[in-house]
């Protein structure tokens, strides 16, 4: 990997696009120098800020400027600020050294004056933790040897042996290490932080978890009580319910049976109340109409016959009576005859005074009559002189005349017994159907009397069982829900089925009292508890595992940084004596490692306020630093404090050389670092950058003649009075080819 190019735009002083394109890489011949050379304030320097800045630097100071816009061309006398500043670095890939699938990589930063900032790698918007680990991966950064500027070289010595630790986790490649490892530290400690929140939460949501379990229980329980309940109350009702039915329709059917029955003799009592009605009419039309007028006429008939008879009989005895007088006059006691007539009235009013004889009942009143003309006749006193003869004559005619009479009355007495007798059959007739009708009437009202109270009793049970249904729905309303009513109102079972003992049902009822009324939402609450639980719990395992394998990872990346730490030192160190020597013609340079726990440092007070685990964990946590001791021939120093501004820009060099040959960098900017050596270190340095050229490619930054003698590109920076910086550049070795033809 090397750099091919890099374009500024906006960036300090190159206002415009500047593009420094560098050699192409061929196997044949090193990778090169390419010195950047000109006067003093023309923006040389700029370029080595614009690579750092690329690199993701964050220090505004580094980079000479007080905040972030600085760095954005702020504008001169003649040309307007810019709004934004754009640095692209165009690095060949070809090699794979970076873990990126392109032959050609370009990373650019870019910075608007509003202070937002972008990073992209091939046009990809990243984060800067993706630029910085694409670079570590490459060994480069923004930090350390690959851009070395002005004073940076003497830092390193003046810096802390644990600050000069940083630049040589870069130097010796291990911060690619080291950013994963500190990734993994940040993970560790983000998985513990959330692990320790979940625990946290765990621990709160546990004993409800579990409170909520027993009442899940409990639920579970009711629930298979309410099942139990649901399936006694669903057969004790259904059979209740279908027995009441059952009931119900037999008793309907058995009304609907007797109601036709019961109407059926209604209609033939009624024909028959009809047709007794009419022969009523008919017997009553017979008994009061015609009959009775016949059997008046009848009575009146035999009481003129009666009283003829009378009259006739008692004029026969007055004739006799006469007769014996005239027969014999002197015998005849006029005493004894009104004796025998007082005998014979009294006879009639024994007549008279019988009332058991029905047909004489009408002859009373004409007996009545001739008693009291017989009465007459025996008190009369015979005022009209007649002698018995004549008596005899006029009773004799008298009776002549009644005897017509009574023959009279006796046939019209005869007529009207005829028809008297007929009218008495036709109202026998009438009577005698009347009389059937009745009796028929009678067995159809007996029978209709046991209907009507078959009916009544049929409907005093209907009552009593829609009664019953009636409290039963009332019941199921206040028992079960509307889904078992309905399935109560549908069940089916055998009638002979035994029926369900109530007390069964009381029974879970007081059971479902004892575990008491259970919210229905505890179901969905312990749901989600649980859900929330269980997640919270493979959330543990798994930041568990996660923190298991970081901290795996982080031991392994421990062992792969202390390896390749351990091995690149040791180089580092063969090289910076090496160099040293070179420089100083001699002398003695070594690196050694500062390694001390944390606990160390502590103080022995703070160290026995901490528990043995913290005591433990930072006896096992090591600050490792690096301290330099050089020494010039001819000299005994015992610190490089006590360096000369020269020996400690040799000793610099020395060591940056070395850092270099060790863990060579794609490139590396140096910021005018030979600026304090003479001509003969100059020519000296300029001779290991030439061997060093081989394995990394250097861009300088330089006044120095010996060290532009080495370059391969020469840039030229200028600047107008407008404040941009211009660049001129020269192909040497193309120069130097045209000047050999």
């Amino acid at each position: 990997m090397y750099l091919e190019k890099l374009e500024i735009q906006g960036f300090k002083s190159f206002a415009q696009k500047t593009v420094l394109e560098f050699p192409k890489r061929r196997t044949d011949i090193n990778p090169g120098i390419a010195a950047i050379v000109g006067p003093n304030g023309t923006g040389k320097s700029n370029t080595a800020d614009a690579v750092r800045w690329v690199l993701g630097e964050q220090s505004i100071k580094l980079l000479r400027g007080k905040k972030s816009e600085d760095v954005i061309f702020s504008g001169s006398g003649t040309k307007a600020r810019l709004g934004f500043a754009e640095v692209a670095l165009f690095l060949n890939n070809e090699d794979k050294k970076t873990n990126i699938d392109y032959s050609q990589v370009v990373v650019k930063r870019r910075i608007y004056r509003n202070g937002e900032g972008e990073y992209y790698i091939n046009n990809t918007k990243v984060r800067l933790t993706d630029v910085q680990l694409l670079l570590a991966q490459a060994n480069f950064g923004q930090r350390t040897y690959s851009v070395i500027g002005q004073g940076m070289a003497d830092a390193i010595l003046s810096s802390t042996a644990r600050e000069r630790k940083n630049f040589f986790d870069e130097a010796t490649g291990v911060k690619q290490y080291q950013i994963k490892r500190e990734q993994a530290l940040n993970k560790i400690d983000k998985t513990e932080e959330n692990l320790s929140q979940i625990l946290g939460v765990l621990k709160e949501i546990t004993p409800r978890l579990k409170g909520l379990q027993k009442q899940m229980e409990k639920l579970e329980k009711r629930g298979a009580l309410e099942k139990d309940l649901a399936d006694l109350q669903l057969r004790y009702y259904g059979k209740q319910w279908q027995k009441i039915s059952a009931d119900l329709g037999n008793l309907k059917d058995q009304k609907k049976n007797i109601s036709e029955q019961h109407l059926t003799l209604t209609k033939k009592i009624t024909e028959l109340r009809n047709k007794m009605e009419k022969l009523g009419q008919e017997q009553k039309k017979a008994d009061i109409g015609e009959y009775d007028k016949v059997q008046q006429k009848y009575f009146d008939a035999m009481n003129k016959k009666n009283e003829l008879a009378n009259t006739l009989s008692a004029l026969k005895r007055e004739l006799e009576i006469l007769e014996k007088t005239k027969a014999h006059p002197a015998s005849i006691n006029t005493k004894e005859l009104i004796s025998a007539t007082e005998k014979e009235l009294k006879f009639f009013d024994e007549f008279l005074s019988s009332k058991t004889i029905e047909e004489f009942l009408p002859l009373k009143d004409k007996a009545r009559d001739l008693q009291t003309e017989i009465k007459h006749i025996l008190k009369s006193d015979n005022k009209n002189g007649l002698s018995d003869k004549e008596k005899i004559s006029a009773i004799m005619e008298k009776i002549s005349c009644l005897k017509k009479d009574v023959e009279l009355a006796t046939k019209d007495a005869e007529q009207k017994q005829n028809l008297l007798n007929s009218l008495r059959r036709a109202e026998s007739k009438a009577t005698s159907s009347l009389f059937d009708t009745q009796k028929s009437y009678q067995g159809l009202q007996q029978e209709l009397n046991q209907v009507s109270n078959q009916k009544n009793q049929i409907e005093v049970e209907l009552a009593r069982v829609e009664t019953r249904k009636s409290d039963v729905e009332e019941e199921l309303e206040k028992e079960i829900n509307n889904a078992l009513r309905d399935q109560v109102k549908n069940y089916r079972e055998d009638q002979n089925a035994n029926m369900i003992d109530y007390g069964q049902i009381a029974k879970i009822k007081h059971e479902l009292e004892m575990i008491g009324g259970i919210d229905k939402e505890v179901g969905e609450e312990f749901e989600e508890t649980k859900k929330r639980h269980d997640f919270l719990s493979e959330q543990v395992n798994d930041l568990q595992d996660a923190l298991e394998k970081t901290k795996k990872a982080l031991k392994q990346l421990d062992e792969i940084i202390e390896k390749e730490f351990g091995e690149s030192f040791a180089k580092i160190q063969s090289g910076f004596e090496e160099y040293f020597k070179i420089l100083f013609n001699g002398g003695k340079a070594q690196l050694r490692l500062d390694k001390q726990s944390e606990l160390e440092a502590l103080s022995e007070e703070i160290a026995s306020e901490l528990t043995k685990a913290e005591q433990e964990k930072l006896a096992n946590t090591f600050k490792i630093g690096i301290d330099i001791f050089a020494c010039p021939p001819g000299k005994k120093i015992s610190s490089i404090n006590m360096l000369s501004g020269g020996e400690r820009a040799l000793t610099s060099i020395a060591l940056i050389c070395a850092i270099i040959r060790a863990n060579p960098s794609p490139f590396v900017v140096l910021d005018e670092v030979d600026a304090a050596l003479d001509e003969a270190n100059s020519q000296r340095f300029a001779e290991i950058l030439a061997r060093l050229s081989n394995h990394t490619q250097f861009i300088a930054i330089t006044h120095n003649r010996a060290t532009m003698e080495q370059a391969n590109i020469l840039y030229g920076v200028t600047m107008n009075e407008d404040g941009v910086s211009k660049l001129l550049s020269v192909d040497l070795e193309k120069a130097m080819e045209t000047a050999k033809k």
